[in-house]
């Protein structure tokens, strides 16, 4: 199962478009990001107040305290009697640390011959339970252990190369109000729920991963449990700090990014939530032990509503949206539904179509012993839309009208029938769109003597196919053909029932040739920026390949990070 099973506009879903990426592409692409990232170096030191408890001190304000004696240049295990000692214990120093994200140092790529990195992110059963391990390209901590008569014991360490101290939380990236995020004051919502130009970045999804409000208490991974190290980086860095950045909805370590704004795109993204979507079996069903390169192919996946539309819950989908053998060259899928791209055609060809929906007036009357005709065609009237649940026809138009009139007793002196229609039928399959357009003006005339001529004196078939693909920046390109059949009659009768008609041929004749110049001058081909003006939403984040519909007809490109920076 694949993307070719998309079927966004199942009741089930109803998003307006998806972005799903695989765990393997975020792994590889937040390696690569912050493998060149200039993140802040943090700092946090502090004291033991009156009651025993840490209390938070700006650095350069401990460094008065302490007669400039800089806790970070405190070897390990130095003796009580050093002077340094003896400073930092006068002013009750207790704990440091000082750490800033990036990748740590002696792994591979930084170090050629380093062992590979461990996830970052694993994606697990649902949404809730992300698995983020937090790393860092530095991280120093220093303790001071106190008896009775001061510091008697005093601890420095940094994290060593090729053996990186891990920070390994679950995080919950559900975005609704029922979730940890619904909890946060509204401007950390703001930030985390961006809906700007980076909304789909690696470096978004590392602030919202990054956010201490969504994470469980971390666990330590690179050293062993009841040492002092752990037993510091416990109190150090899981304790006070740790809590106070839950408790106000802050990143850990003060990653922040730059928004953007966002690039030119048919589709404005108005809300979102996430959704993890498990490797799926084909029974529709997450696979309960997936091998490596299954749990790779798992996708997080970005739920969208587009243009003030309102966003459906998360549901988990029943297919792939990425195949082993698409994995090689591809991150992931965008997928438009069937119906916003319906409607975006819609908003297109409501521009030309009422053009060739006519409004028919019929008048016949007698003034003396003539029969006079007069008939007109109103353009510009609205056609009935449907949009079809499912099939490969995925919108219709259509307009008609009926107009008659006639003189004498019953018509015995003239009757004139004036009826058009107009249709329009818009079909997503494989790679193609398909828009054919059919208009018809039904005349029907009736001279003395009941002789009369009928038939369809305009009667026009356009059809539009388009050919589409995609460029890199997300834009909608098209090779276009157009057919044209032309069945339109004027209809006559023979010269002996004409005669006795009053000449009914050139009263036909005449009518059906206003009729067919008439409409000859709006009807006509759709324009190729119809579909042209088409622009795919994340153009700052992804490149785009192989566009085609899937079995629905949701509109389905491959997308491939952008090298982050």
């Amino acid at each position: 199962m694949s993307a070719s099973n998309s079927n966004l506009s199942s009741s089930k879903y109803g998003y307006d478009f998806v972005v799903a990426t695989t765990q393997a592409s975020i792994n590889a692409t937040m390696d690569e990001y912050l493998s060149g990232i200039s993140s802040p170096e943090v700092i946090m030191c502090y004291i033991i107040d009156d009651n025993g408890n840490p209390q938070e001190i700006a650095y350069d304000d401990l460094l008065k305290q302490t007669n400039g004696t800089d806790p970070f240049n405190v070897p390990d295990q130095t003796p009580t009697s050093d002077q340094r000692i003896k400073n930092l214990s006068n002013a009750w120093f207790m704990y440091a640390f000082k750490a800033s994200i990036g990748l740590p140092p002696g792994y591979a790529p930084l170090t050629p011959s380093g062992s590979a990195l461990p996830n970052i992110v694993t994606l697990g059963a649902n949404t809730a339970s992300v698995t983020f391990s937090l790393m860092c390209s530095e991280f120093q901590v220093v303790e001071a252990n106190y008896g009775p008569k001061g510091i008697v014991s005093y601890l420095n360490k940094s994290q060593p190369d090729g053996n990186a101290w891990m920070f390994t939380s679950q995080v919950d990236l559900r975005l609704t109000s029922d979730a940890a995020y619904g909890n946060l004051p509204p401007a950390v919502q703001a930030q985390i729920k961006n809906l700007g130009g980076n909304a789909f970045s690696i470096q978004q999804l590392l602030f919202d991963l990054d956010n201490a409000a969504l994470e469980s208490i971390p666990t330590i991974s690179g050293v062993a449990p009841g040492t002092p190290l752990y037993n510091c980086l416990q109190s150090v860095f899981l304790g006070a700090y740790f809590n106070k950045l839950q408790a106000n909805g802050q990143p850990v370590l003060s990653y922040s990014i730059t928004q953007s704004t966002a690039p030119a795109s048919t589709l404005t993204l108005t809300d979102l939530n996430m959704e993890v979507n498990p490797f799926m079996g084909t029974n529709g069903q997450p696979v309960s032990q997936p091998t490596t390169d299954q749990q790779n192919l798992s996708t997080l996946c970005y739920l969208c509503a587009a243009n003030g539309t309102v966003l459906p819950a998360a549901a988990q989908f029943s297919w792939n949206w990425i195949d082993p053998s698409e994995s090689s060259n591809s991150n992931g899928i965008v997928s438009i539904n069937r119906n916003t791209f319906a409607n975006y055609f819609k908003d297109q060809l409501l521009q030309y179509v009422p053009n060739n929906c006519y409004k028919s007036s019929v008048h016949v009357e007698l003034d003396g012993l003539d029969v006079k005709f007069s008939f007109s065609l109103s353009p510009g009237q609205a056609p009935n839309v449907t949009i079809p649940s499912t099939g490969s026809t995925v919108l219709t138009m259509s307009y008609s009208s009926e107009a008659s009139d006639q003189a004498g007793l019953g018509g015995d002196m003239g009757r004139m029938e004036l009826n058009p229609s107009m249709n329009v039928t818009v079909q997503f399959t494989g790679n193609t769109i398909v828009i054919v357009q059919h208009l018809v003006i039904y005349l029907y005339v009736r001279g003395t003597f009941g002789v009369h001529n009928s038939g369809n004196v305009v009667d026009k078939t356009i059809t539009d196919t388009y050919t589409i693909s995609v460029d890199s920046n997300g834009d909608l390109t098209a090779a276009y053909t157009s057919n044209t059949v032309d069945n339109s009659v004027t209809p006559s009768t023979d010269w002996f029932s004409n005669f006795w008609g009053s000449d009914v041929n050139a009263l036909t004749k005449s009518i059906a040739q206003w009729a067919q110049n008439f409409a000859s001058r709006q009807f006509t081909d759709i324009p190729l920026s119809t579909v042209r003006n088409f622009v795919f939403p994340g153009g700052n984040t992804f490149t785009y390949n192989n566009v085609v519909f899937s079995d629905n007809q949701d509109l389905v490109s491959h997308i491939v990070y952008i090298q982050p920076s």
